[in-house]
């Protein structure tokens, strides 16, 4: 196993090991042992990352479509950071994954990210790793059904301080033995996340956001979507009057004195 990912990887290999042992379920982790060991050297392109999912990862968690986004969370909606990368998905299902989207749209989603757990979703039901049923939206049903997705199983990693993370969905997983699947996943994710997260740049902003407060910066977030203020004030249920202040006191902290500025500046 690379260095790299001994800390990403130890903890949850240490959870699922101990359900093994407990008899809670059957999963040969020799195959994962195999993908780790195949892991690509960094730093890693898009291309090592889906030869690795295509190959190592298949070998030891069957699948048949992948999808892995990296996004942030800004007044209630999600905006998409990065391109995704994908194995076996249409060019059509592609097309209609939005770069901003409300997350009331999505409840499975906003239920992964309030809860932090894996989930999985057929064209019937959504549900957890203790299987209890998650309410999903009719939108999302209507995607299983219209892609033809099978049983689809997501999870991911999720920084609650920067309130931004990578999801990961594999459809067209087995039916049988979920709590292998949720437990496969747990590994799984870590790892597809530092590789994924390693194929895009690092660009670093001479602007300091750290002395913003989280109110601030969430609205810095939606002023780069070009929101006005009205929009702004309906979007975080506060006034117009309330957001002119807060944004005069953005412009004092970062030096600018209107809108352009600011959006220039960032």
């Amino acid at each position: 196993m690379h260095h790299r990912m001994r800390k990403n990887v130890a903890g949850p290999e240490r959870g699922v090991a101990r359900a093994v042992a407990s008899g809670r379920f059957d999963l040969d982790l020799d195959p994962w042992v195999d993908a780790l060991r195949a892991l690509p050297l960094s730093p890693a392109t898009e291309d090592d990352v889906l030869a690795w999912l295509d190959g190592p990862l298949r070998r030891f968690f069957p699948f048949e479509k992948c999808l892995v986004a990296y996004g942030g969370l800004s007044g209630g909606v999600i905006q998409m950071r990065t391109t995704m990368l994908s194995l076996g998905h249409s060019a059509e299902y592609l097309a209609s994954r939005e770069r901003t989207f409300d997350l009331k749209s999505r409840n499975c989603f906003s239920w992964w990210v309030a809860c932090r757990r894996p989930f999985m979703i057929d064209h019937a039901a959504a549900t957890d790793s203790t299987g209890a049923r998650i309410f999903a939206t009719r939108r999302e049903f209507d995607e299983i059904r219209q892609y033809s997705l099978g049983v689809l199983a997501a999870y991911g990693v999720i920084d609650p301080f920067s309130k931004s993370g990578t999801y990961i969905s594999f459809a067209g997983v087995p039916r049988t033995q979920p709590q292998r699947t949720f437990a496969a996943l747990e590994l799984i994710a870590p790892v597809l996340h530092a590789l994924y997260m390693q194929t895009k740049p690092v660009v670093k902003s001479h602007v300091d956001l750290t002395m913003l407060t989280s109110r601030q910066r969430e609205l810095v977030d939606l002023a780069i979507e070009g929101l006005p203020d009205k929009a702004i004030a309906a979007r975080l249920k506060i006034s117009e009057h309330t957001v002119g202040n807060h944004f005069r006191a953005i412009y004092a902290k970062l030096g600018v004195t209107r809108r352009s500025q600011l959006i220039t500046l960032l």
